[in-house]
């Protein structure tokens, strides 16, 4: 008896995330998607924002709703014009994806390694880019190329 054949698609498949260069680096917000309670590994909600460069190179950043840690949400929204209203005591924002799209901001990248052992003992470390700073572009922003 012939043993039976897999067939796995691997189109559009990368070789894993890039890492970036540390720095400051003009993006293009691609998509955001609000992931809920229930969708996420850790029962908090959060945004899903993903983010291309010139050469079309993606970072993904996670910005998360819990109370004290929605800095790097604000900043985001502050970058694409987005601001609270101000006659509102809860200082809430109200934003859709149309709204943050296609807009331009500059990020702060770091890399920052991570390690683990697995359970036979051995430890693995890796390295991984994330946006720690979101700021708009703005006359003072593009010609000094230092944004922060």
């Amino acid at each position: 008896m012939a043993e039976s054949m897999w067939t796995v698609g691997m189109e559009g498949e990368d070789e894993g995330k890039k890492l970036w260069k540390e720095g400051y680096h003009t993006v293009v917000i691609h998509d955001v998607k609000m992931v809920n309670a229930q969708e996420s590994k850790s029962g908090n909600p959060y945004f899903f924002w993903t983010l291309l460069n010139d050469n079309d190179d993606k970072i993904e950043v996670r910005t998360t709703l819990l109370k004290g840690k929605r800095w790097l949400l604000k900043q985001m929204l502050a970058a694409c014009g987005i601001n609270a209203n101000d006659k509102d005591p809860e200082q809430k924002y109200k934003f859709n994806p149309q709204m943050v799209v296609g807009k331009k901001v500059i990020i702060s990248v770091v890399n920052r390694e991570s390690s683990f052992t697995t359970n036979k003992g051995k430890k693995i470390t890796n390295t991984k880019s994330e946006v720690n700073r979101v700021q708009e572009i703005n006359e003072k922003t593009e010609s000094a190329k230092i944004p922060f």
